[in-house]
Order: structure tokens, then C-alpha cells, then sequence
């Protein structure tokens, strides 16, 4: 009798030790699926940012997946944020700045998919037009080569710069600047300091989001505005092995949908600041 115990016990021992990694590894990837359904997302603490990510919020909760968002004010720091994988995502700049940041930094960035289209242009409190801009004109512009560039085009078809012949786009730097009659001052300021920067320069690049926040209207107040083919879209932006992970496509399922556009608009007032990508 106490053979036939000292067998039934051993054998529910080893079954146990067959079971039991099986139990656990079932446990183990029912937590892995229910953190699969949660999207870590950094964004940039701008209003347009901030809006439409609440509605983004909502909008994947229908999909049945949760958006955990940290609003953030260091652009390099939110990169940084998917870089490390600490966030699945990011939202807060085109495909120029993740590719500068990518260079500078040995990031695996890529654009998951555009969200919309923020125009640019060179504004004044102070004048009417580019040619009442006096000698000596202060010029704000971003700091980063991503965007600063952007600054040069616009005055170089307006005819207040000559950059050397040759070098276009995102390669042009203030070294290119051949002639400048007026000899202009470049003062470059962090992205989240060109609202700022108007109050102290005779002029400045802003984007048409960020000049809407200090009352000022693209349509009606830029004294230039950028060409469309150097134009860059905002992107979502995640690691390059995520580009096929299921949670991008939940992503931009929620965002191309017609409560963003809403959203869109409603971070300023119903008005067409922004040109969705869809």
C-alpha cells in the first residue's frame, strides 16, 4: 500500500514539474498580451499636441487598446523617450528633425505615418513687408538645422540673401549666405522659444501653429511663407522594429479618423491652421 502511495506521489510531483512551467508561461504571456495593449506615448506639451492627444486617447480605447501620454516640453528628450524604449511613440515633429535627431544621437527612429501638415512662415510685429525690414534686422529662427533652413529659403526668394549656388534645402547653414545687403542678424532660439522671440525681433520664423498662439494668422499675417516642396509633415513617430508592431496600425487607425480632424480645428478655434494628412 505504501508502494502504491509512494508512486502516486511521485507521479503527481512530476506532474506538477511538466505543469507547472506550462501554468506559468501561460500566465507569463497572457500578462505579455494584456501589456501589448497598452501604447506608451510622449508628446510635445504644445496645445495642438495636447488636444488632439486626448482625443487620440479615446479614440484607441474604442479599439480596445489603453494610450498612456506624457506631456513634455525638450523636443531631444521625447525622441529620447522612444529611442531608450521607455514610450512606443512619439508626436511632435516631422521627418527632417527625427532624421537630424537620428544622426546626432545613433537613433532607430522612423516615421510610423504623417498626421498633418503645419505651413511656415517669416511674421513681424513690427513691419508690414520683408523690404521695410531695416539694415541690421534682427531675424529669429529655429536653432535646429531641421527647421532653420526654412528661414533661409524664404528670404532668399525674397530676394534679402543670396545662398551659394549649389547647396539647397536642409543643407543650406548661415556659412552659405553669400550676400546680405541688409546685413541681417540671425538669432537662433530653441523651437519652444519662437513665440517668445518675436517680442525682442524685427522678424521671425514661426510655424503657422505657433504664430496662432500668439494671435497671428498665416493667411493674413506672414510676410512670407515657405515653398510647398520644402514642406514636412508632422509624423508618429517609433523605433524601426515597431514600424510593424499592431499597436502602429491601432495608432493610426485612431488618428485617421474624423474626431482628430475635429480635434484638428478645434485646438483653434474651428479654424484650418492645420492640413490633415488623410
Amino acid at each position: 500500500m505504501k508502494l502504491i502511495f509512494s508512486r502516486l506521489f511521485l507521479s503527481a510531483v512530476a506532474l506538477t514539474f511538466l505543469i507547472g512551467p506550462i501554468f506559468f508561461a501561460g500566465l507569463a504571456q497572457a500578462a505579455g498580451a494584456e501589456t501589448s495593449k497598452v501604447i506608451k506615448f510622449a508628446v510635445n506639451n504644445l496645445k495642438v499636441y495636447e488636444d488632439t492627444t486626448k482625443v487620440l486617447a479615446a479614440e484607441v480605447g474604442k479599439l480596445g487598446y489603453t494610450l498612456e501620454y506624457i506631456f513634455l516640453a525638450d523636443n531631444t528628450q521625447i525622441n529620447e523617450a522612444v529611442e531608450s524604449g521607455d514610450y512606443f511613440a512619439n508626436y511632435h515633429q516631422h521627418t527632417p528633425y527625427m532624421e537630424e535627431f537620428n544622426r546626432g544621437h545613433k537613433g532607430h527612429l522612423v516615421a510610423a505615418f504623417a498626421v498633418f501638415t503645419d505651413k511656415s512662415g517669416i511674421f513681424s510685429k513690427k513691419y508690414k513687408s520683408l523690404g521695410d525690414l531695416p539694415e541690421g534686422a534682427r531675424i529669429s529662427l529655429p536653432v535646429d538645422v531641421g527647421n532653420n533652413f526654412r528661414t533661409y529659403v524664404m528670404l532668399a526668394q525674397a530676394g534679402l540673401i543670396k545662398i551659394r549656388p549649389g547647396v539647397e534645402g536642409p543643407a543650406i547653414t548661415q556659412n552659405d549666405i553669400i550676400e546680405n545687403p541688409k546685413k541681417l542678424e540671425f538669432i537662433e532660439v530653441d523651437y519652444t522659444m519662437l513665440g517668445r522671440a518675436m517680442e525682442e525681433a524685427d522678424a521671425g520664423f514661426l510655424y503657422a501653429t505657433v504664430a496662432a498662439e500668439i494671435d497671428l494668422d498665416i493667411s493674413k499675417d506672414a510676410l512670407a511663407t515657405e515653398p510647398v516642396e520644402y514642406q514636412a509633415a508632422d509624423i508618429i513617430a517609433v523605433r524601426e522594429e515597431n514600424l510593424d508592431d499592431p499597436r502602429t496600425g491601432i495608432l493610426k487607425k485612431a488618428y485617421y479618423t474624423d474626431a482628430l480632424k475635429h480635434a484638428l480645428r478645434d485646438s483653434y478655434a474651428g479654424r484650418d491652421i492645420l492640413d490633415p494628412a488623410w
